[in-house]
This record gives structure tokens, sequence and C-alpha cells, in this order.
């Protein structure tokens, strides 16, 4: 009987390449795709959730969507690890996700968990230490296999058990995204419309927003959504005024 793996998918080309990359090695996959407010994808009609599906259809492998909701907000607040550049705890969202990837693992029978991280890509949360540091705090030692980057890190246990050919997993390290796109060429794969995914707490003046919210109180998932439209104007007696962008 063939292993099955369980892949976090946000739609971006990194986690569907990796996705790809395990099912040519004859592995039954099945995706989650984790929807928040911050997700910010190129593609003005479709959300990371559509992307996700638009994947999964096209390779026909079963898609899970996972919400977090008023955890994540609180996840946010206080990060253990802290922020990145502006609003977005990296490590500590990684860390959150991955526990709740682990619970639908054992749900429907994975044995080990795929993921679109490229070492060197991302400061925060794509280092070797950050790497090790989520796999620890998730208790997922070994079972995390980034096969962009397999080659560079320490072989998992799909690796060692021989589920997995390590030669054919690959070794794409740092910020450029030129090797992932002449792997997507390879392997036929088109349309990626978030080729570098997105999230709004990487982004400045969002992030300013979102620590305004905060500072007065507004945490509910509605009032974080809002934040997505207009412009928001803080009065001196503490209201606020959100104004049309372009009417």
């Amino acid at each position: 009987m063939k292993k099955k793996a369980l892949a976090l998918l946000s739609g971006g080309l990194d986690s569907t390449l990796a996705i790809k990359v395990v099912l040519n090695q004859g592995i039954n996959v099945e995706a989650v795709n984790f929807t928040s407010p911050f997700c910010q994808c190129n593609r003005k009609d479709s959300g990371c959730g559509s992307e996700a599906k638009r994947v999964c259809d096209e390779f026909k492998i079963p898609l899970h969507f996972r919400n977090v909701g008023s955890e994540y907000i609180e996840m946010i607040q206080h990060p253990r690890y802290g922020y990145g550049k502006n609003m977005n705890p990296c490590q500590d969202c990684r860390i959150m996700m991955l526990k709740k990837a682990k619970e639908l693992m054992a749900e429907i029978g994975a044995s080990f968990l795929i993921t679109g991280e490229v070492l060197g890509q991302r400061p925060m949360s794509q280092h070797r230490a950050a790497l090790d540091r989520i796999e620890r705090d998730t208790d997922l030692t070994g079972l995390i296999l980034r096969p962009l980057s397999a080659r560079h890190l320490e072989p998992t246990i799909p690796e060692r058990d021989g589920t997995l050919n390590r030669e054919e997993l690959l070794d794409i390290t740092g910020r450029s995204r030129k090797p992932q796109m002449e792997l997507a060429v390879h392997l036929g794969i088109k349309d990626y419309p978030c080729p570098a995914g997105g999230c709004l707490l990487t982004d400045k003046d969002f992030s300013k927003k979102l620590r305004d919210a905060f500072t007065h109180g507004e945490k509910t998932l509605g009032e974080i959504r809002l934040l997505k439209f207009g412009r928001h104007l803080r009065l001196s007696d503490g209201s606020k005024v959100v104004i049309g962008r372009d009417e």
C-alpha cells in the first residue's frame, strides 16, 4: 500500500511544485489550505483558497480547507518568537499551521507532511535554525519534508525508510525565483498567479493600520477584515473614519 502525505498548499508556486515533486514519486498526497484575513494573492478575481482548489483539481488530489480565527488574531498580538520587518509573526504562524496540519494528518492517515519552504528564502522563518525550531515546537522532527530544499537539509524519515528517493528531491536555496520558475517549466506547470505567495502582515501600510486597531481594542475578525478596504483615519477622540480610495 502506498504511503500518504499531507501537503500545506497556499496556492502559490513553491507549494505547488513541492506537491508535484512528491506526486512524481508515486506518493498519495492530500492537501490542506489554511485561510486567514491576511492572504493576499496576485490575481484579483480569486483568493488563495481558489488557487489551491485549482491546483488540486489539476493534480486530482483531495483538498481540505481549514480556517484560522480568533486564536490566530491572539497569536499575532503575542507572538512567542516576535515579528519580522512589519507585523508578520512568521515562525509562530508556521508553528500554528503545522500543529493544525498534524491533527489532520492523523485524521486522514498521512505519514508525513510536505511544505513548499525554501531554505534561505524568507529571512525570519526559513533559515536552518528556524526550521529546526519549528520542527521541535510542533513535535514533527523528521516528518516535515521540504522537497525544494531537501538535499540541503537532514534526511527526513520518509527518505530514510525508503518511501522517497532523496536523489529525486531538489537543492534550491535563496530568494531568487528563477530556479522555481525553471522547475515549473520542466514539470509542465504553467499557471501560477501567486508566484511568491503573499501575506498582508508583511505590508508596511497594512501593519500600521493593524497596530492602530489593536491599540484601540479592535480585534475581532470582522474588524480586522475591514482594514483591507478604504483609507483609515484615526481622530483625536479615538474614533475612526474610513473613506473610499477611489470614490
